[in-house]
């Protein structure tokens, strides 16, 4: 399989217009959603027209994640809103399968798509956005290193509560420091 960016247990390729209709099927989980802010459910018009939008904009880098030895798409990630004047970005990583979950495959596509932004197209500053009662979400992005640096209070609303959405940002230098000490994320 061709890939772009290559781990030990997964792969990062541009998405294929024979993806969609898999993307699709992952993109329905509720719980999935509710945890990384989707209030709507996401339609398959929705995915064609994401397609058609990649195709065409220079703001935004995405991936499909592929487990090398099943061959199946496991979620995406990429970099959005990228400001090159600014060398800034936000950064997105979804496993949409839960089977992944809890086994370290959220860092190894952390020190993929990180190591391709700080070392590949000279970002200098990454942000992501979490919902603030997605516990495991905050911690894991703690543990890639982000810090964080805002909040929304009560940004968030879903299920009949409201819920802040907590800012966070790594930079270049924070990013390798960490690297150099620990040879990982």
């Amino acid at each position: 399989m061709k890939s772009f960016l290559e781990g030990e247990r997964i792969i990062l390729r541009t998405l294929k217009k024979d993806d969609l209709d898999i993307l699709f099927e992952l993109s329905t989980d509720k719980e999935v959603c509710d945890l990384i802010g989707e209030v709507y459910p996401i339609t398959e018009g929705e995915v064609n027209e994401y397609y058609e939008r990649l195709q065409k904009t220079d703001n935004r880098i995405s991936f499909v994640v592929i487990d090398k030895e099943k061959n199946n798409i496991i979620g995406e990630t990429g970099l959005l809103r990228i400001f090159a004047p600014w060398r800034t970005a936000d950064l997105s990583i979804i496993i949409w399968d839960r089977n992944y979950w809890g086994k370290g495959y959220g860092k190894e596509i952390a020190e993929l798509i990180m190591g391709y932004a700080f070392n590949d197209i000279n970002i200098h500053r990454l942000s992501i956005g979490v919902v603030g009662f997605h516990k495991g979400g905050l911690k894991f992005w703690k543990s890639v290193g982000f810090k964080e640096e805002g909040r929304q209070t009560e940004g968030y609303f879903k299920n009949g509560k409201y819920s802040d959405f907590i800012m966070m940002y790594i930079l270049e230098d924070e990013y390798r420091d960490k690297i150099s000490r620990h040879g990982t994320l």
